[in-house]
């Protein structure tokens, strides 16, 4: 006996098979939503404020200049200093345009013969100013020589990350960065001596928005410097670790 309309159980199966992969398909394009909202949020704060001061800076010198209070010596050093906060600025921008590459499948490596301890050098260099602001002292500690086939701005994203957070949660200590001839791989490390990072932060600080801090701690960040990190090394068929053993 059959009724009229009926549908066979592979067509229900069928339908509700499709309503779930809707379902899920659904809560996916909220969740994306979410975090691209949230991420606007954080990065025009972020832009913001740092603006703030470069621009009470610039008025700062104007007014200096007009009556006649400043000697070279002393516009040299505000803008020296306006030229420090517009490099971190442009860090900042360049970390949104990193985020938008990557999620968006576009990046690419760009490999090219280049001598690893020589860039390293001069990676360190560019934070001495930095480093003395903050009361660190860098160190640097690699061979002679590292020939290989690098990508020069990915590995200058990777110190430029890594370094930047030793100066800001290790101040007035002591950071050595190093690399180290491993035969077919090559090893660098950043290593400082502040706080440390706890196990449980060590496993989501490479995830996007994530950030090791703690919660009467107010650091400024968009929370994704370390997954640019991450997807780089991955990028370069390397890993990438927390090694706390040492404080």
């Amino acid at each position: 006996m059959s009724c009229p309309g009926a549908r066979p159980p592979e067509a229900v199966d069928s339908s509700e098979a499709a309503l779930e992969e809707l379902r899920r398909q659904n809560t996916e394009l909220i969740e994306a939503v979410a975090a691209r909202d949230t991420f606007i949020a954080v990065a025009a704060h972020e832009l913001r404020n740092p603006m703030t001061p470069i621009v009470g800076q610039i008025d700062l010198l104007l007014a200096a200049l007009q009556a006649g209070r400043y000697s070279s010596a002393q516009v040299e050093h505000r803008v020296r200093r306006i030229r420090r906060a517009m490099d971190h600025f442009m860090k900042r921008a360049g970390t949104l345009l990193d985020v938008s590459r990557i999620t968006g499948g576009r990046f690419q490596l760009a490999l090219a013969p280049c001598d690893l301890s020589d860039l390293v050098g001069e990676i360190v260099e560019t934070f001495a100013e930095t480093a003395r602001y903050s009361g660190c002292v860098i160190g640097i500690e690699v061979p002679e020589s590292l020939p290989g086939a690098w990508d020069r701005l990915a590995v200058e994203q990777i110190l430029d990350n890594l370094i930047s957070n030793a100066i800001k949660y290790a101040p007035s200590k002591q950071v050595v960065v190093s690399a180290e001839n491993l035969g077919p791989l090559v090893r660098l490390r950043v290593r400082d001596h502040g706080p440390g990072i706890s196990a449980g932060d060590r496993s989501r600080i490479f995830e996007r928005f994530e950030r090791a801090v703690g919660a009467s701690e107010r650091r400024s960040g968009f929370g994704v410097g370390l997954w640019v990190v991450g997807q780089l090394v991955a990028a370069m068929e390397g890993t990438i670790m927390v090694d706390d053993a040492e404080g």
